[in-house]
Order: C-alpha cells, then structure tokens, then sequence
C-alpha cells in the first residue's frame, strides 16, 4: 500500500512535467489519424465511430483505439488495444510496446473518452505524443486542447460538438 502511494506520486510527477513542457501548434495538415483512449466499462459505442469519422474525415481504418481494463485475464493479455494498471509503472513509464507504440506516435488527435479518476488513463493521455487533445471529463481540462462536457453514452452530442469546434479552431475544414 505505501508503496502504491509513491508510485502514483512518481507518475503524477512525470504528468506534471509532460503538461508544462507540452506547446500546441496549430497544424495545417488535414487530419489523418485519430486515437480513442476508453475505459472498457465505458467505450465509446461502436455504432457512433462511423459518424465519428465522418464527422473530423478520417476512414474507421486510421482510428487505434486503446482501452483500460482493470485486471487483464489471460486471454486479454494478448491483446494490444487493452492496458491495466500493471503496465504502467514508476514515473508513468509504459512497460508493455503497444503502450510505448500508441504514446509515441503524433496522432492528430486523441480522443479521451473516459470520465474515472483513473491514473494509468490520466497518465496514458498526459504523455501522448498526440498534436490535439479532446476530453469529456472537466477535471481533465489543463490535459486537453479541448474538454466538451458530455457524459459517456453520449456520443451523439459528443460528435456534433466536437465536429463544430474542430471547425471554429480549424482543425479541420
């Protein structure tokens, strides 16, 4: 237990450094890749990723999604789009490729759809390479570009507002 505690303040660290180092340009590409980061309780609905897609101009195919899972099974463990706590370790270091893989690579925006106190997600979307952050949590506002208050289920509305903001900041035409 009190080791847990100076792990999470180790990762917490690490975000606090990701966050003040972290610039936004504004790029003047077209969007080319999207990234979903989820909670597995709460994903974002399959059915909506289309209208989703349609709406910032992307193909379904140029969309990763990555998912927290409380406690991998076995089977889960094989999986790349799945992640836990475990793989998370001191200072917010990803211990697992798909983590370091999907941190790594510049998506054009990342997409935060959880709402959870959850460190290893927190952690996940601070350190993302990714060039524009859009969330739904208002707590989460100082690590996203974008925070459109919106529950989860609601993906709908979700889409609809952030394919007008999108607009507005030009990310998209």
């Amino acid at each position: 237990m009190f080791l847990t505690g100076l792990k999470a303040k180790s990762i917490i660290k690490q975000i606090d450094k990701a966050q003040q180092a972290r610039n936004y340009k504004a790029s003047t590409t077209a969007v080319s890749s999207v990234a979903i980061l989820q909670d597995v309780d709460n994903p974002f609905n399959q059915n909506n990723l289309s209208s989703l897609c349609k709406a910032i101009g992307v193909k379904s195919k140029d969309v990763a999604i990555l998912e927290y899972v409380k406690t991998l099974t076995k089977e889960q463990r094989e999986q790349p789009q799945l992640f836990s706590d475990k793989q998370v370790g001191w200072k917010g270091v990803f211990k697992t490729k798909s983590l370091k893989d999907f941190s790594a690579t510049p998506f054009d925006i990342l997409i935060s759809y959880y709402t959870p106190e959850n460190l290893s997600l927190k952690a996940m979307t601070a350190l993302s390479a990714a060039k524009f952050k859009v969330g739904i949590d208002p707590a989460m506002e100082t690590y996203n570009d974008l925070t459109i208050h919106v529950a989860t289920g609601q993906e709908v509305v979700f889409t609809k507002e952030l394919e007008k903001y999108l607009k507005i900041l030009k990310v998209i035409n």
